[in-house]
């Protein structure tokens, strides 16, 4: 066809040949190709600025990134804490593979990057083996509210900007979550067992069947500040140091009064105790003695949605569950949504997405290789909705369904004011894991199922030495961040890092007077309203707990909520 106009190009049958331009002059086909392929480049050009000015790492030639410090600071904070997560992982990983060899060395810097100051909530100290404090976290001591760092960092405009930063999704889930499921296998799993069919196989030291000595039971609670005998924490400490659980004293002896269940007159003097605000302990439970043959690992797992996201069964109720991990043995509990990586430094844990099998699966691995205490830990914990029990009994999770005196809508001697119980709350924690001191507002009936924990109870008058956040817009409120294994390095000359707002505070710590106890499975342990409560997990363990709200008035001698709200020397 020749070139030319329109009507040159004029068919027989009066329409016009269509050739897709092929017959166009050479301008005009330049033109339709530079429009082919400029707009994809203006899109790629227009996309690479925003992402270099959103957060992106920098273009510059220099290879200085020149965007304003208010860009950078978020975004340097995220990469930090993802990557010195990752690489300190990945060195503890290694360290243990090495013990576990019998060939411990010191891994080189040089051989896995990392940066100490940024791990979670504080920088590793004395080769690596402490965690310490952020001190912006701890609130002031007392007597020196004028070096309050609390205030200061709540008055910084970061923290103020924190709520709309917790509305970004992905801010969200690179300060506070890390993703292990879809990860390839970590060191660990190559001595774990995959058979969780099998019961709950026996740790190395199983402190369900270890030596006791109990206390003779008394008629009727004794006048004034009699029961229960406190003493010095630091002396409790150094008869069985927090984080030595192969060495515990043999036997170990209670002071907490031990009522039989199946005995009326022992449960009539056990109403009298807990009406008068004071602990004690509850055994030969029926319902925990079934669900301690129940929950095996595999019957526990089929109760629980398969990951965190909840998705409700149509043929069985499952129950919802989460894992936490630390990089250390201790957990400290904090509300993300009020926490600030850039003014108080890294959260004290993250969330990560295993199942319940995963998390299980490390638990039996960490009473098999008895899990030093520097070394990863794992945390799953679960909770049932009150509302769940005023539904169908075909409707309850299994929790609900094995419990039937802490579920039950009617009062129980466990669930004692079924209108102010918030449901039931199970921990499952692995060797190790310890629990910071805390108060709740309820009265607290504490069940053990499986397993063994170790508590340190202490009455509300005690608050002011224990480094209690008592201002409700930190996120760690009513809860201490004081890791007490510590109290024991005080007099250590080795250690020669701690900050120093910590050791104070450990200082008055260690002169606070509390009771320990270990909670054995088929025991029920009953804590007051507003007393404070310390738990080291033995070994493996499930333990469920409910509360009963405040009392109408608290024991005179041991205080209550006024003592606890008046234990702040400052408010913010």
């Amino acid at each position: 066809m020749r070139k030319g106009s329109k009507k040159d190009d004029k068919c027989d049958n009066g329409t016009y040949d269509d050739d897709g331009g092929a017959a166009k002059d050479d301008g005009r086909r330049n033109r339709r190709q530079m429009q082919k392929y400029a707009f994809p480049a203006l899109f790629f050009v227009v996309c690479l600025s925003i992402y270099y000015f959103a957060g992106g790492e920098s273009g510059a030639p220099d290879g200085i990134d020149h965007r304003p410090q208010s860009m950078l600071k978020a975004p340097a904070i995220k990469r930090t804490k993802t990557e010195s997560y990752r690489k300190e992982s990945q060195r503890q990983h290694i360290q243990h593979e090495l013990k576990r060899r019998d060939d411990i060395v010191k891994i080189d810097d040089d051989d896995v990057e990392t940066n100490d100051e940024t791990r979670h909530g504080a920088a590793l100290h004395d080769d690596g083996k402490y965690r310490w404090i952020d001190p912006r976290a701890l609130p002031p001591l007392p007597g020196k509210e004028e070096e309050d760092l609390l205030r200061q960092t709540f008055e910084k405009k970061e923290f103020r900007r924190n709520k709309k930063l917790h509305q970004d999704r992905r801010y969200v889930e690179e300060h506070f979550k890390v993703k292990r499921a879809d990860q390839p296998p970590m060191e660990w799993e190559a001595e774990a067992d995959d058979d969780i069919l099998g019961g709950n196989p026996d740790p190395v030291l199983d402190y369900t069947n270890h030596a006791y000595d109990y206390p003779d039971l008394l008629s009727a609670p004794p006048p004034g500040e009699e029961y229960p005998p406190l003493e010095k924490l630091g002396d409790m400490f150094e008869r069985w140091p927090q984080d030595e659980i192969d060495n515990p004293p043999s036997p170990i002896v209670e002071q907490l009064l031990h009522f039989d269940y199946s005995n009326p007159a022992e449960m009539a003097v056990a109403v009298k105790f807990r009406d008068l605000e004071l602990p004690f302990k509850v055994y030969n439970v029926p319902e925990l003695d079934a669900a301690n043959l129940k929950w095996t690992d595999s019957y526990v797992a089929s109760g629980f949605a398969r990951h965190n996201d909840y998705r409700p069964s149509k043929h069985k109720p499952l129950a919802h569950g989460s894992a936490e991990e630390s990089t250390d043995n201790f957990f400290a509990f904090f509300v993300s949504k009020l926490w600030n990586p850039e003014t108080m430094g890294p959260p004290p844990t993250l969330d990560n997405d295993w199942n319940f099998e995963t998390w299980a699966k490390h638990a039996r691995y960490a009473d098999k290789v008895q899990l030093p205490f520097n070394e990863p830990h794992y945390y799953w914990q679960a909770g049932v909705p009150p509302e769940e029990r005023e539904g169908p009994k075909d409707d309850w999770t299994f929790i609900s369904k094995d419990l039937p005196s802490f579920s039950n809508p009617y009062p129980t001697f466990f669930g004692f004011n079924p209108p102010e119980q918030k449901g039931i709350q199970c921990r499952f924690g692995e060797r190790g894991v310890t629990a910071a001191t805390h108060y709740d507002t309820g009265r607290n009936m504490v069940a053990m199922i499986t397993g063994a924990k170790r508590y340190i109870i202490a009455p509300p008058k005690e608050c002011s030495k224990l480094g209690i956040v008592t201002t409700a817009r930190h996120p760690a409120h009513r809860h201490s961040l004081l890791n007490f294994a510590h109290i024991s390095l005080l007099n250590n000359p080795d250690v020669l890092s701690m900050p120093e707002q910590e050791r104070a505070w450990l200082e008055l710590a260690r002169e606070s007077l509390a009771i320990e106890t270990v909670l054995k499975a088929g025991e029920v342990l009953y804590i007051p309203s507003h007393w404070f409560h310390y738990i080291v997990s033995l070994q493996k363990s499930a333990q469920c707990n409910t509360r009963s709200g405040m009392p109408d008035k608290p024991n005179h001698y041991f205080g209550g909520r006024d003592t606890v709200q008046e234990c702040k020397e400052s408010s913010y």
